[in-house]
């Protein structure tokens, strides 16, 4: 649909009348305004405003008014089927499968062509040829929807995980396909790429692997954090990053069937017919604004709200409540993503974000040393063991609500036999397929290992075996010979200790007994604490949360993606919304049955989402 430019503004104001007295698709009235200071001032100032007047529960205004751009400003109008908003990793999946699929497409990104970068390292796809040809394929798809479900605690929508188990694998092939031969992106025998396994399991036959009732499936890709060997597009390669290689691929792929990427360019406002239709954007550019008409849709995909502190503070509440307990100022609480403009766009469009409790990377607490989510004894700072520490995910969010000072995993001169057991959750301990085993990082691991044990006090340096790829895992570990002067050298007061000593006398009763009757933990994980030496490691728990690597919470929509008002039931034509745009992805945290989820659901929503507007 073309519109004029009169209609355009007409559409635009409307659309904005519309959002200040539904208050379903409002942020929170502006009357309150919160300290900035990491404490509920404004809130408690001014009262917390509720559903009645905003739909939201919060303290101020984090969403304002959309903005009103001025006919004489737009410089360029841009007539395609397919916008996409964002050029990251949904984005220009999207890009690249509606242009595939015979669409006319322009994306917009906000980064300059020259620099642009991609994170992440880790990519989950189930059932692709080429995990399958290496034996890691053929798995039960419902099953494995099942368990995203259960770990979200039911607070998802099933058919968009659906999307996600049964079409990354054909996700994944594309990336193969769209590969330069210059590339050894895909190259397992030089461990450019492995598979994360556990241990011993290296084809399909022993998964699911389940260990504390959660069901785990090796198919995580995992890229290591190498450069490939030949320029990318003109690029020096040793300033480009695995991820961000494959996204210029991706690129040149959509380019070569005709889409255009528009640099420098940020999205700013939808464009909305009388009947509240997105029929286009209106996007900021170096030479002014820019008007792009999509005749079948325009697709959110730029991003999360992590780095916008306001929305941080008034959408998480499990992090601001937290942080600010704990002395922390609102502009701290912040990850290390995007802006949340997209999301915001959605909701001055009539959407609404997904409700408390809002999913984020906050889960990201490092547990103590280099073995990852270990199933070790995890001690606090009263001495007390706390958790089934074979809840491997679980650890971070259950030691942020510890009391404050050090928390400790003690094991002893068999720890490599419990590590043998650990799930493959995000966050286990990786025991790989290709680069950990061509590295012999668990050798180099072990090595470090045994240097602690005559450095006494000062401890020693021990290489992770949970991100081994990732030189910079550099974690601090302290043998001793005793328990008691472990504890002594991880901080422990004479107090603490005495306790800490009876924690650790009750657990290896318990492992005689091959139950756990505190916690419930897996009798493979139950192995004693009493073989000389012991090793150990500590963080400091200060009660401070963030929002980790991204937010996870977005809009609402239904199964093809497609923006829906409040109601849950009415779709806002020609309005889309993938990555971390897209809501109902994970319930209440980051809980996953194969690391690198969040990455491939980006990767495979973006192009399903393409592929069904190309369709269209």
């Amino acid at each position: 649909m073309s519109l004029d430019r009169r209609n355009f503004l007409k559409g635009t104001l409307a659309a904005t009348a519309a959002m200040a007295t539904a208050g379903l698709a409002a942020g929170c009235a502006p009357a309150v305004s919160g300290s900035g200071e990491g404490s509920a001032a404004g809130a408690s100032e001014g009262g917390v405003l509720g559903l009645e007047e905003t739909g939201y529960q919060c303290s101020e205004d984090w969403l304002g008014e959309a903005p009103q751009i001025d006919e004489a400003d737009i410089v360029k109008t841009v007539d395609v089927e397919v916008v996409v908003c964002g050029g990251g990793h949904a984005g220009s999946q999207c890009a690249l499968a509606a242009a595939q699929g015979g669409a006319t497409v322009a994306l917009i990104e906000v980064q300059p062509k020259d620099t642009y970068s991609a994170n992440g390292v880790d990519l989950c796809a189930y059932n692709s040829k080429l995990l399958s040809d290496r034996g890691l394929g053929g798995y039960d798809t419902g099953q494995i929807v099942g368990e995203f479900v259960r770990r979200g605690a039911g607070r998802v929508n099933a058919d968009i995980i659906r999307s996600f188990v049964e079409q990354s694998g054909e996700m994944l092939d594309n990336l193969v396909a769209i590969t330069p031969d210059t590339s050894d992106f895909f190259d397992f025998e030089t461990g450019q790429c492995q598979v994360q396994t556990a241990y011993e399991m290296p084809d399909a036959s022993y998964y699911p692997l389940v260990r504390s009732g959660f069901k785990g499936w090796a198919s995580c890709l995992q890229t290591m954090g190498t450069h490939n060997s030949n320029p990318i597009d003109g690029r020096d390669p040793a300033d480009v990053m695995r991820m961000t290689e494959i996204e210029i691929y991706t690129r040149l792929a959509a380019e070569e069937l005709g889409a255009t990427w528009y640099w420098e360019t940020a999205a700013t406002v939808l464009v909305q017919n009388e009947n509240g239709d997105v029929t286009g954007v209106i996007a900021k550019g170096p030479d002014g604004y820019i008007k792009f008409n999509a005749s079948k849709g325009v697709c959110l995909c730029t991003g999360d709200f992590s780095s916008n502190p306001d929305m941080v503070w008034n959408l998480l509440d499990d992090v601001n409540e937290l942080g600010a307990r704990n002395g922390m100022k609102r502009e701290d609480m912040i990850g290390q993503g995007r802006d949340g403009s997209g999301i915001k766009m959605g909701c001055w469009a009539g959407g609404v974000m997904e409700c408390h409790p809002r999913p984020s990377m906050n889960t990201m607490m490092y547990t103590p040393g280099p073995w990852g989510d270990a199933p070790f004894p995890m001690i606090n700072a009263n001495g007390k063991r706390f958790m089934d520490e074979g809840m491997c995910g679980l650890h971070a969010p259950m030691m942020l609500r510890q009391p404050h000072g050090p928390i400790a995993v003690v094991t002893d001169a068999n720890y490599l036999e419990s590590l043998k057991e650990c799930s493959i959750d995000h966050g286990a301990a990786d025991w790989g397929d290709a680069y950990v085993n061509i590295h012999d990082y668990w050798g180099r691991m072990q090595a470090d290992m045994a240097a602690c044990i005559d450095a006494g006090a000062e401890g020693a340096d021990v290489h992770d075996v949970a991100v081994p790829y990732r030189e910079w895992r550099i974690f601090k570990v302290w043998a001793a010979q005793t328990l008691d002067e472990l504890f002594g050298y991880l901080g422990y007061d004479e107090d603490a200790k005495k306790q800490a000593l009876a924690s650790i006398e009750e657990y290896n009763q318990m492992c005689a007994a091959g139950v756990d009757s505190l916690y419930g933990k897996d009798a493979v994980f139950m192995k004693p604490v009493d073989t000389p030496p012991f090793y150990g490691a500590v963080v400091m728990n200060a009660g401070h949360n963030t929002t980790g690597l991204v937010t996870l919470a977005g809009l609402v929509t239904d199964g093809d993606m497609n923006v829906l008002k409040s109601d849950y039931t009415t779709p806002i034509k020609g309005l889309y919304a993938a990555g971390n745009c897209l809501g109902h992805r994970y319930g209440p945290g980051y809980s996953t049955p194969t690391a690198g989820a969040s990455m491939g659901m980006a990767f495979t929503h973006g192009r399903v989402l393409g592929k069904y507007l190309a369709a269209m």
